[in-house]
């Protein structure tokens, strides 16, 4: 009886050590932390890119060219001013996302 009683006992503890109770969750990986701050940076790049573009065309030619620059990620919209404050806000959403994730501050090139 008493190896019966040993046994189970050893049998459940080393389930329990199995199983890793009481471990903390690692946290991200700093692999895929560097990845995220690529693609964060990538796509603030041409965000800013969008802006810049957007910037120095005249409204009127704006309207004929939001062809060729659409974007729908940035903006739908084929008005400068609309174009404008929907590039400034997903730049802003990316800054945001930018910091969540701990990435080194954007720099403009």
């Amino acid at each position: 009886m008493k190896k019966v009683i040993t046994r189970g006992i050893a049998s459940v503890s080393l389930m329990i050590f199995m199983a890793g109770c009481g471990q903390s969750v690692p946290g991200i990986n700093s692999n895929t932390k560097f990845n995220e701050c690529a693609d964060i940076n990538k796509k603030l790049i041409q965000v800013d890119e969008y802006i810049i573009k957007v910037d120095q065309m005249s409204a009127f030619h704006l309207e004929e060219a939001a062809v060729a620059l659409q974007n729908p990620k940035i903006s739908t919209s084929n008005n400068k001013k609309d174009m404008l404050k929907d590039a400034n806000r997903k730049k802003t959403n990316l800054l945001a996302e930018s910091q969540k994730y701990g990435c080194e501050p954007y720099k403009k090139q």
